[in-house]
């Protein structure tokens, strides 16, 4: 897909930050020498700075230009990969029933644990005037069950979008489901059995190892690099020793660590699959939360026998109430059509309607293109709330895009005992082996960036810091 021109601008700009070309305190050239060194328009140079001061990065003063705030790479070294543990005190699965459930910290506290967007993110008076639309069809089409596999006309325009990551997906092979999560459960009980062993990167999103374990299959987690993901040879290696019946992966911004597959990674495990007939249900869910420029591909984008299974949803990205999701699952789409029929019938009608006046009247893509940039600012400050108030010692991922950030504690902190000190202290946080199906990551913890910047929530990433501090 074509970059817009203002976009590509802001990235070299922004690579000129993180290279010192421009150095932090400084101040960037006038707009006319940079429109005239890009050779651009001054409007065009103009939307290009906007985006950085969007993203924190620049600050615009009157009449004093545009000066460097900070850079956007983190300096925090990277968090490192697999730790293992013998015991626990408490199982991975069973802590998450003592989480507060989603807003229940609103009022008096702080949630680090939701990987939901905030409410003042979402484009509410879109979204309301979507609902009104839907509703005002005098059919009465919104009030009737719809088909199993979705609205065709949302079907439709979702197969449409897939050029934006490079794929060439088709209606009819899409199935419309009651957010992400169902649409993985749908795939793997298309293509396995009670008893069958399912491939995990690790660390992996907790649902998805909830939902495998209930579903009495066997995981095998598989450890990769932090930055790039699982090791495609090794892989190999292990589908040669056991019988592996599917492999779940999340290619982009992996849930918890960020880490994205390189296109060549993901060319390389759809044409694994096609040639070991084991099928890859590629979780894409943060896919559009992108920093960068572009869009990434996914693994489905060089699928070209059907044994990739796409799954992704709308909840993360502008409705998480409407609990849209859906699957491109190639030459398994009759059987999870049947699967979804015979669970609940079909996803509910309205907002199917809703989200297809979202996407069809141009409110999405509006909605992305500020959204992004305000989640890499909270991103960035949040990183450095973590390098003011976390010990020598800690550890970060490498986010470009989702929600979350992944955190090593120094040696020695306990993070489900972090857990329950935070939670006395009105902050809800993830620990670390709740994304492990054998507990491991005991002193990590995984950090939703979603929440709106402000007073509140730097006083609970300080006296996080604090907790931290005392364990270490």
């Amino acid at each position: 897909m074509k970059t817009f021109q203002y976009l590509s601008l802001a990235e070299e700009l922004e690579n000129r930050i993180n290279q010192g070309v421009y150095p932090i305190g400084d101040q960037l050239p006038s707009l006319r020498l940079l429109g005239s060194g890009f050779k651009v328009s001054i409007g065009t140079m103009l939307k290009a700075l906007n985006l950085l001061i969007d993203k924190g990065l620049v600050l615009g003063k009157e009449r004093a230009g545009y000066v460097v705030l900070r850079k956007s790479v983190i300096e925090t070294p990277l968090a490192k990969g697999l730790r293992k543990v013998d015991e626990l005190d408490q199982s991975p699965f069973n802590m998450i029933e003592s989480m507060s459930p989603v807003g229940s910290l609103e009022q008096k506290g702080v949630s680090f644990f939701n990987a939901v967007l905030d409410l003042q993110l979402l484009p509410l008076n879109a979204i309301r005037r979507s609902l009104q639309q839907a509703s005002r069809d005098l059919t009465g089409a919104h009030l009737l069950y719809e088909q199993p596999n979705g609205n065709p006309l949302l079907r439709k325009e979702i197969a449409k979008r897939s050029f934006r990551w490079h794929g060439a997906v088709t209606a009819d092979e899409i199935v419309i489901t009651n957010g992400t999560l169902e649409a993985v459960g749908l795939c793997l009980r298309a293509v396995t059995t009670k008893g069958d062993k399912v491939v995990v990167q690790t660390p992996f999103y907790h649902g998805i190892l909830q939902t495998i374990t209930a579903m009495g299959l066997q995981i095998l987690e598989l450890p990769g690099d932090t930055l790039t993901g699982i090791d495609v040879e090794e892989l190999e290696r292990i589908s040669a020793n056991h019988q592996v019946a599917a492999c779940v992966l999340i290619s982009n911004f992996n849930n918890p660590n960020g880490a994205v597959m390189p296109d060549q990674k993901k060319r390389n495990l759809a044409a694994f699959a096609a040639r070991m007939k084991i099928p890859v249900i590629d979780d894409d869910i943060y896919g559009d939360l992108h920093f960068e420029s572009e869009r990434p591909a996914n693994i489905k984008t060089y699928d070209q026998e059907g044994w990739v299974m796409l799954c992704s949803s709308f909840s993360k990205s502008v409705a998480p109430g409407y609990r849209i999701g859906w699957c491109a699952v190639g030459r398994f789409t009759e059987k999870v059509i049947k699967l979804k029929a015979l669970t609940n019938v079909a996803t509910a009608s309205v907002v199917q309607l809703s989200l297809l006046q979202l996407l069809t009247s141009g409110a999405y893509d509006r909605h992305l293109r500020k959204l992004r940039p305000v989640l890499h600012r909270q991103m960035l400050l949040t990183v450095q709330a973590i390098e003011k108030y976390f010990p020598q010692g800690t550890r970060l991922s490498r986010p470009l895009g989702g929600l979350v950030l992944w955190l090593e504690l120094p040696e020695g902190v306990n993070a489900l005992k972090l857990q329950q000190q935070a939670s006395r202290e009105n902050i809800q946080i993830a620990p670390g082996p709740m994304f492990s199906s054998r507990g491991d990551y005991p002193n990590y913890i995984r950090m939703s960036y979603s929440n709106i910047w402000n007073e509140k929530v730097e006083t609970a990433w300080r006296k996080l810091g604090e907790l931290v501090k005392a364990q270490s």
